[in-house]
């Protein structure tokens, strides 16, 4: 079974090289996808140096985050689908549970497992707080975590694809919008990626846009109180809690 991932890099981390050698390790067939928007000559003189086979490289200014993973898998052929960001790491073995899965359940859509949280140096400082079993708590919070997250692409392709108009909560939406299409998703307790975790990650921004994003999407699935709901909750999470404190929780 043929993966395609696209990595799509808007500015260099320092961990970028390990997520390279993270996907190097894997041992499974796989097509890459590096969508360098950084303008930084690091990043491809660490793809240079990876030894990884990539069967498209763009580098240059595009459309966004979801644009680029959009691109790269309109230029790759795998029918399992999946996006790491320069400051996500799989594990060991990741892809390879992913793949057994896919194939002992042909009807399967989406699996996906937990994660774990890392500084800036790769140490880990804690588990994602927030995966959970699929529910129609999906519709109120964003329970999977992306970098563990594998969809089959024939799926994607059945509700329209990846949402390019977003910025923040492009994987969110198309965890919901593969939910309420009826996709079959799987989870395994298994920790299957290590997430970077710090103030200038997007995940932890509390800018309108994303605020307005989230409320969009609970607002289409869940009506107008839920959203507000976690959009105050979000805005209290972000003000009052130590990012550490919540997901060593």
């Amino acid at each position: 079974m043929m993966f395609s991932i696209s990595i799509p890099v808007g500015s260099w981390h320092p961990l970028f090289p390990e997520v390279l050698a993270s996907i190097a390790r894997q041992g499974v067939p796989m097509e890459l996808a590096l969508l360098d928007a950084s303008g930084d000559p690091r990043v491809a003189q660490a793809a240079d140096r990876s030894g990884l086979a990539f069967v498209y490289r763009r580098e240059g200014r595009d459309g966004g985050q979801a644009a680029a993973i959009a691109e790269g898998w309109r230029k790759t052929g795998g029918g399992i689908l999946a996006w790491l960001n320069a400051d996500d790491l799989l594990v060991p073995g990741a892809l390879k549970r992913a793949d057994t899965a896919f194939r002992d359940d042909p009807a399967l859509d989406v699996f996906y497992g937990d994660s774990v949280f890392v500084d800036r140096t790769g140490r880990e400082i804690g588990r994602h707080g927030q995966v959970a079993d699929i529910s129609p708590l999906l519709l109120r919070s964003n329970i999977i975590s992306q970098p563990s997250c594998f969809v089959r692409r024939e799926a994607v392709e059945r509700i329209g694809g990846i949402d390019e108009t977003l910025h923040y909560t492009m994987d969110w939406d198309l965890w919901v919008r593969l939910y309420v299409a009826g996709a079959r998703f799987e989870r395994t307790d298994d920790v299957l990626s290590m997430v970077y975790w710090g103030a200038d990650t997007k995940t932890a921004s509390l800018s309108v846009r994303r605020l307005g994003e989230m409320a969009r999407i609970v607002r289409r699935h869940a009506g107008p109180w839920s959203a507000f709901k976690t959009v105050l909750a979000t805005v209290g999470h972000g003000l009052f809690e130590n990012p550490e404190d919540t997901i060593l929780r």
